[in-house]
């Protein structure tokens, strides 16, 4: 996938430059990021809670 313009340069990008751009994409992507990170979050507090109470 190359640079999507005639001219390789990025004075000619106008706006977002990614795939799902002006869509509902980024939004879905970030609530599932948002998602992952509070699932890794709670299991890494109960992995110090059981370490810290042996």
């Amino acid at each position: 996938m190359g640079f999507p313009y005639d001219k390789a340069d990025w004075s000619v990008v106008d706006g977002a430059m990614f795939m799902g751009a002006n869509s509902s994409m980024p939004l879905f992507y970030t609530i599932i990021a948002i998602i992952i990170c509070i699932v890794f979050l709670i299991y890494g507090q109960m992995i110090e809670n059981d370490k810290y109470n042996k």
